[in-house]
């Protein structure tokens, strides 16, 4: 499923790329057709098209691995069907008010409707965490939350269309790298290592290490934020040619938030390249006290970061070139996920004596 979702998140970065989002008017059908014709003679209609059918395959996957984990035991099949039964309906609901185009109060009723439906799935995950909180496995609380992540993005990729709203396509695709970092989480905690996993390090390590991990994954956020505005505001071209200058100046001005988020999109670029390098410093001087395994992970993440940088550039070079301007977002994904994997082993992590001997204690 992992596998999945990063084709569907390189195939929503084509589509973004080629400016195909709004190819089709409706939604979730394409020109009110589950196959549309024609989606497999030209380019535009076929990323977008093939895109919704990557997002409901996942959607799919997600929803018969929340099933296996509840429905095993037998104990909970009901209730499990009553909640597939109320997502439906908020799906249903949404999916109606894109498609009254004539009424805006009556879509108004409809949005507001299917946004009351819409924290009943929450709640009942809160209510859940908080009352069975032995009763349930950390691994039927992922999948409930990956199934309530799953449908919201499709709901934000819904109004995306529907409402022709750029600021949804930046929600969807942030929420897009959220959502696979719990895939990422899932695939950890269903491993036979879960238990053991974490960087074993002197317990004057382990906050450094934490921080710097939770740290990490806050700053790539944030650029995943800058990157998708500046993908889905400014489509046809970049706002500036500037390789490492913005409009000439090391820092411009901020009047035309195009350039300002261009600027802010370098700008942590070398902050995070720096913080990456302050980590993988800090861990080699004291790799007498940190588990090998942290410095390495960390190595891979700053040559990541190197070749993010180079394919950064290389957009600004090649005018934003198709393949070029996509691994880049494929290796944004990667780094989100290596950084992300890093955290929760950081978090994890067991402190030890000094010069890792044996273990004190579980982190």
């Amino acid at each position: 499923m992992v596998l999945v979702a990063i084709l569907l998140v390189w195939w929503g970065a084509a589509t973004t790329t080629k400016n195909a989002g709004m190819v089709f008017a409706d939604w979730p059908l394409s020109l009110g057709s589950f196959n549309p014709p024609g989606w497999l003679e030209h380019m535009i209609p076929f990323l977008e098209h093939s895109h919704r059918l990557l997002a409901k395959l996942v959607g799919v996957l997600v929803l018969a691995l929340f099933c296996w984990a509840y429905v095993r035991s037998g104990k909970r099949a009901l209730e499990v069907f009553l909640l597939v039964v109320t997502m439906a309906v908020v799906l249903g609901v949404f999916i109606a008010a894109g498609s009254e185009r004539t009424d805006p109060v009556l879509k108004q009723k409809w949005l507001s409707l299917g946004l009351a439906l819409a924290l009943l799935p929450p709640a009942w995950l809160v209510w859940s965490w908080r009352s069975r909180r032995r009763a349930w496995t950390l691994l039927q609380k992922l999948t409930a939350l990956a199934l309530l992540m799953v449908t919201t993005q499709a709901i934000f990729g819904g109004l995306r269309v529907t409402e022709i709203s750029n600021a949804f396509a930046v929600v969807h695709g942030c929420f897009a790298q959220a959502f696979f970092c719990v895939l990422i989480l899932i695939v950890m905690v269903s491993g036979e290592d879960w238990p053991r996993l974490g960087y074993a390090a002197s317990v004057s390590e382990q906050r450094f290490l934490r921080i710097g991990g939770t740290t990490l994954v806050a700053l790539v956020g944030l650029q995943l934020v800058f990157g998708a505005s500046m993908r889905h505001f400014h489509r046809h071209a970049l706002a500036d040619d500037d390789l490492f200058r913005t409009q000439g100046q090391w820092i411009p001005s901020f009047e035309d938030p195009m350039i300002a988020l261009l600027f802010l999109h370098k700008f942590t670029a070398l902050c995070l390249f720096l913080f990456v390098v302050g980590m993988v410093l800090r861990l080699r001087g004291r790799s007498s006290s940190i588990e090998a395994a942290a410095n390495r992970d960390a190595t891979i993440l700053l040559g990541l970061f190197v070749v993010q940088i180079v394919l950064g550039l290389s957009v600004i070079g090649t005018g934003k070139s198709f393949w070029i301007t996509n691994l880049h977002v494929l290796n944004g994904l990667a780094i989100l996920a290596f950084s992300f994997v890093f955290a929760v082993k950081a978090i994890r992590g067991k402190s030890v004596e000094a010069g890792l001997a044996k273990p004190v204690g579980q982190g």
